[in-house]
Formats: structure tokens, C-alpha cells, sequence
């Protein structure tokens, strides 16, 4: 029979649960008793006291949490409400970071800094009134007049349109300033609806830190200009492009995709939250075979012996003779390429352009001069290519030339020496520089043929002269190897090739033009055994995390330019230069080396372009070098010393390991 309900309520049950004041024990141990073994380990009970005070404690913090949830909710749910109304969100647009150049170890020589891009749509304003005054409002804001806001968008401040305020005078897309502009973006954020059509854009300014040291190498960027912007689809208004330099050729590599993102701005002016709508996608970032280090030194060197003999220009191009890889082409004067970007320094352009000895001219690959002697190797290889003369025949040289005059025989045609040298074979006349060795082995003389015009074209042409070499970078120049075609076009009112002329182009001289990089790949081809590699600056594309996306492969344009007998009789003669003839201060280095010097006239008396090429170990070539000294002195007292210093640097790094 079931019992009633209040008869079961108090009826006592065996209990097989165990209460929990049950399991907990305390540290209590009875006295006497050995602890670490747990003998005399005793219970006792947590009491239900204990239990009590704790539910209390529980149920008076879940009164507080939702008293205050009641308090937000029912009496200041309007504040917050307001607030949040107050509240705006702004759209920024986030530059892809533009890919950045490494030389060969991995140091940068490209940073992006940060900061803000602020334009102006004048489409999207109502009329040019309201266009006048936003402009107005930003030209305050960013401290810019508006001519130097015109300016900075290539428009004629003296435009009748821009002089009355007309939206037509712009473009769809006016820029307006870049730099740190935290205070005025924070105003435009605050305020935007003083500022329709504005826009602002996180970018990265551009930072070189070996400034002029890399300027006619790595270049600099720039807004572009209306051509550039039909060119470049992908290419906004206040973008940066590159402008020359590596910057330019590898544009597409370094550019990468703009994103967005929202900020949640409070009524006090503060970001509260932001959130990306598209991310950026950053440019590839291209490592270089320039070595940072012996570039930056070339620069300094070559600046520092200029001032010291009072010139003004030159240039040096170093090669790897093993591969082709350029590391190190410097040309003097240069730049700063930190002025320009998006926020240029117009009054400092303005001054360099107006520079006389034109700072932005890339000597060392657009430079044509004439070569001088260091024309002479090449001369040599192709006479003993071609059976000329054997290289221990010896020629007497008295300090000049003499060829008889057909119309006029007590008036010889003397061709000038820059001494007298006594006998000299292959070997000495190179080590010496004899010009009478190679006016002979040039144009001929006495029982010798000569090479003749076309000949010295040919082997000439094959070192890599008289046409670009396909370095990758923009403005390359040519040279001229002159022919008598040639000579009609250039010298027209005195077309006839004679005898001199091949004479005088056999020793580097007259028409003959060339440029220091040709010098420079030309002579690690005979260093390497006879191949003319294509000179290369870009090694590799990286991405974020240095693995390689693509590599640049070397490449040979010729090899096997003559026999391996010819080159040797060749560098022979070179290294013999470097020990005993017009190189000999090169000679108490700690290594070996070889060259040659040249000295090449402009028609001025005192202004002769000095010349060294040279490669060092001789034994088995890592460098091969040019130095240019323009209107200089000559080649041994302009040429060398640099020449010199710049391998020094080079072998010292590579022996306490600064450069792999």
C-alpha cells in the first residue's frame, strides 16, 4: 500500500551517494605519526557552513551582474544608442606595400615608411563652388597653396580654369598631399561630411638608405604623370610609379593590389574599431647581385679622389667575371632619390636639373667616350687571331710614328707616342701602353699588314662594342665603333677614310666610343677565358619570406671569342702592366692582379678621360673592373688609385667574411 505523500517526504533512506564535504580533506595529521609515509592522515569534514556562505556569496554577485544589465538596458539604453549614432565609419584605402630591393646578402636598399595619401574627386561634388571650398579646406588642412597643389597635379598654375575654380581644370582625381598626416586624416575622418569626394589612403613613402650611393641603379618613384596613368590601367592619381631605374623595369614585379578597410570613428574624434572589407596584396620584393657594401664604398671612393684632384665626373662599373653579375655600377654626381615620391622637393629638382655636370646622366651606362688604350688588349688578341705579327716580335718604338706624305714627302705624317719605349713585343707593348706597337698592328706598317678597319670592327664587336649589352636597366648606351661609312655620316664636310683614321682608332682615340660598362663586361671576358656574359643587376623575385618565385639565369651572348693561346699571351701582358708598366701601383697588394691604363683626349688640353680595367685574382678572376675619370689627367694618376682601392675593399671584405 503506497503511503502518503508527507509519510514519504520524512521517511529516512540508505544513502549510497557520498555528500562532498565527505571527499575533501584537509593537510591534518595525528601526532606521532610519520607524514611522508601518510600515516595518521585524518578526515575531517568541511561543515555546511562553509557551503552556506559561499551560496550567499554566488547569489548576491548574480543580483549585482544583473542589476547592472537592468541599469544598461533600462535607464541608460538611450545614451548608449546615441552614442552609437554618433559613431561613423570611414573607408581607407590601404596601398599594397610595394616590394623593396635587397643586394646579394640580403640587405635592404629600399624601405617603405609609413603615411597617408590625401585626394580629392571633384566628380563627386555637386558644383564648382563646392568643389572651391573643399579644396580650400584641405589646402588649409595639409599646408599647401593651391598653386602648389596645381603643380603637384602637372597643371599650369596660370590655367584661365584653375584661376576661376572650375572642376574642369583638374583631374578625375586630384591629389592633394602625402606625409605623416595623422592630424589632418583624423580631421577628415571626424568631419567627413565638410569633406565629400575626399579620400584617404595608407601608403608607404619611400626611404633609400644609401641615398646618391644607389641612385642611378635602384632610381626613385613618383606620381605619374597623365601618359603614365593611360599606360599604367592599375595606376591611380596619388599612386607612386617608378620613374627610372630598377624601380621602372621592374615596376610590375614591385607593384602589388590596393585593399580597404572601415574605421569606426566615436563623436570624441577616437577609432574605436576597424575592419578590413579587401586586404592588400604587397608587390614581390627583387633581391640584387650588387653587393651594398663595395657599392657604397666605389661611391664614397670615387667621389672622395675627384674632389681631391678637383674633377667633376666618373664612373665605375664591377663585374663578376664568372657569371656576369654586377656588383657595383656607381656614376658621379648623383642625387638623392629621397626627394622625390609622392611629396617631392620641387625647388631641389628644379636645382639639379639646372646642374651642369647632370647628376641624373648615368655615366656608367649611357656614357660614350673614347676608349683610350685600354683598347689595346682586344687590338692584341685579334692580331695574334688573325697572324698579324708573332708576340715575340719585337718593334722598335722612338716615340712616334712616321708615314711618308705621297703629295708631300718632306712633310711626313707623324703619329705622337707618349714616350719613347725602345723595343717592345706583344707583352711589353701592352704592360707600356706603346702606341706605335699598335698603330702598326692597327694600320700596318713596313713589312707588317695591319689589321685594317674592318677587322678591328669585327673582334671588337665581338667583346661586346658598338652595341648594347642588355643590361636590365633603362638608358643603355651603344657606343660607336667608326668604319668608313660611319664617317661619311658623321663627318660629312671630311668623309674620305684615310690611314690615320684606322691609326688613331687602333690606340682608342677619334671617333671610337664606348661605355664604362662595355669596358667592364669586355674585360671579365678576357679574365674568364672568352666569354662575354650579359650583364645582369636583379638576381632572383622573393616573396615575403625570401623564397625564390623566379630567378634570373645567367646568360652568355658569345663564347669562345678567341683561343685560349691568344688570351694567355694577353693577360700576360696585362699582369705584366700591373707589376712593372704604367699599373705598377696595383703591385703591393696582397693579391695578385691585372689591368690596363688609358688615357684618352677630348681635343682640350689637361681634360683627358683617365681609364683602368682590371681583374683581380689573376690567377682565377672574381672581379673584373672599369674606372672612368672624366676630363681628367690620365689614366695612371686618375684611374689606378681608385681602381685601387676599390679591390682592396673588395678582398678584404671577402677575407673577414662580410661578403659571401
Amino acid at each position: 500500500m503506497a503511503l502518503p505523500f508527507f509519510k514519504r517526504l520524512f521517511v529516512r533512506r540508505v544513502r549510497t551517494e557520498i555528500d562532498p564535504e565527505e571527499i575533501f580533506l584537509d593537510a591534518a595529521n595525528a601526532p606521532g605519526f610519520r607524514r611522508e609515509q601518510h600515516e595518521g592522515r585524518i578526515e575531517r569534514p568541511i561543515s555546511y557552513s562553509a557551503f552556506t556562505a559561499f551560496a550567499a556569496i554566488a547569489a548576491l554577485g548574480i543580483l549585482v551582474i544583473a542589476g547592472r544589465l537592468a541599469q544598461l538596458q533600462l535607464w541608460e539604453g538611450n545614451l548608449f544608442a546615441e552614442q552609437a549614432r554618433a559613431n561613423k565609419t570611414y573607408p581607407i584605402t590601404i596601398q599594397a606595400p610595394r616590394g623593396i630591393f635587397y643586394d646579394r646578402n640580403f640587405e635592404k636598399l629600399v624601405e617603405n615608411r609609413p603615411s597617408f595619401v590625401i585626394s580629392l574627386t571633384p566628380g563627386e561634388l555637386p558644383d564648382d563652388a563646392s568643389f572651391r571650398e573643399v579644396l580650400g579646406r584641405l589646402s588649409g588642412l595639409a599646408g599647401k597653396s593651391i598653386p602648389e597643389i596645381a603643380a603637384a597635379n602637372d597643371i599650369d598654375a596660370a590655367d584661365d580654369l584653375l584661376r576661376a575654380g572650375e572642376r574642369a581644370a583638374w583631374p578625375t582625381e586630384v591629389f592633394i598631399a602625402a606625409d605623416d598626416l595623422r592630424d589632418a586624416v583624423l580631421e577628415i575622418q571626424t568631419r567627413p561630411e565638410e569633406f565629400p569626394g575626399v579620400r584617404v589612403a595608407e601608403a608607404g613613402q619611400r626611404y633609400y638608405p644609401l641615398a646618391e650611393a644607389v641612385a642611378h641603379v635602384v632610381g626613385y618613384v613618383g606620381r605619374p604623370t597623365r601618359e603614365e596613368l593611360a599606360a599604367f590601367p592599375r595606376v591611380g592619381p596619388a599612386d607612386i610609379l617608378g620613374k627610372i631605374g630598377l624601380e621602372r623595369q621592374y615596376e610590375e614585379t614591385l607593384r602589388g593590389t590596393a585593399g580597404e578597410k572601415l574605421i569606426e570613428i566615436d563623436a570624441a574624434g577616437e577609432a574605436q574599431r576597424e575592419r578590413f572589407i579587401v586586404k592588400p596584396n604587397p608587390g614581390r620584393d627583387v633581391v640584387l647581385e650588387l653587393d651594398a657594401g663595395l657599392q657604397e664604398f666605389a661611391a664614397r671612393a670615387l667621389s672622395r679622389h675627384l674632389a681631391a684632384v678637383g674633377k667633376q665626373a666618373g664612373a665605375i662599373v664591377a663585374v663578376d667575371p664568372r657569371d656576369g653579375a654586377i656588383r657595383a655600377l656607381v656614376s658621379y654626381p648623383a642625387f638623392d632619390p629621397n626627394i622625390f615620391g609622392r611629396s617631392q622637393n620641387r625647388a631641389l629638382i628644379a636645382k639639379l636639373l639646372a646642374d651642369p655636370t647632370y647628376p641624373f646622366y648615368n655615366r656608367a651606362i649611357a656614357g660614350e667616350y673614347p676608349s683610350g688604350s685600354t683598347i689595346k688588349p682586344i687590338m692584341a688578341l685579334a692580331a695574334l687571331e688573325e697572324g698579324i705579327i708573332d708576340p715575340e716580335y719585337s718593334i722598335y718604338d722612338p716615340g712616334y710614328l712616321s708615314v711618308p706624305n705621297p703629295y708631300d714627302p718632306s712633310r711626313p705624317s707623324i703619329f705622337k707616342d707618349w714616350r719613347e719605349l725602345g723595343w717592345v713585343d706583344m707583352r711589353r707593348a701592352i704592360a707600356m701602353s706603346a702606341n706605335v706597337y699598335f698603330y702598326t698592328i692597327g694600320g700596318g706598317h713596313g713589312d707588317i699588314e695591319g689589321l685594317g678597319i674592318a677587322r678591328i670592327k669585327q673582334y671588337l664587336e665581338r667583346f661586346g662594342w658598338g652595341s648594347t649589352l642588355g643590361i636590365d636597366l633603362a638608358g643603355e648606351a651603344a657606343g660607336l665603333i667608326p668604319d668608313p661609312e660611319k664617317k661619311k655620316a658623321i663627318r660629312p664636310q671630311d668623309p674620305i677614310w684615310r690611314l690615320g683614321d684606322t691609326y688613331i682608332t687602333s690606340i682608342g682615340q677619334g671617333d671610337l666610343q664606348a661605355t664604362p660598362l662595355q669596358l667592364a663586361v669586355s674585360t671579365a671576358a678576357i679574365a674568364n677565358g672568352g666569354t662575354l656574359w650579359r650583364p645582369r643587376l636583379a638576381h632572383a623575385v622573393v616573396d615575403e619570406e625570401r623564397r625564390v618565385l623566379r630567378e634570373f639565369e645567367a646568360e652568355a651572348i658569345r663564347t669562345d671569342l678567341v683561343s685560349q693561346r691568344s688570351l694567355d699571351i694577353v693577360r700576360d701582358g696585362m699582369r705584366e702592366a700591373v707589376t712593372s708598366g704604367s699599373a705598377v701601383a696595383l703591385n703591393d697588394l696582397f693579391f695578385t692582379s691585372a689591368g690596363k691604363t688609358g688615357t684618352a683626349q677630348t681635343g682640350a688640353i689637361g681634360k683627358n678621360h683617365g681609364w683602368f680595367i682590371g681583374y683581380a685574382p689573376y690567377e682565377s678572376p672574381e672581379i673584373a673592373i672599369a674606372v672612368l675619370v672624366e676630363e681628367g689627367s690620365g689614366g695612371s694618376t686618375d684611374a689606378v688609385p681608385i681602381a685601387k682601392e676599390i679591390l682592396y675593399h673588395y678582398f678584404v671584405s671577402q677575407r673577414d667574411g662580410e661578403s659571401p
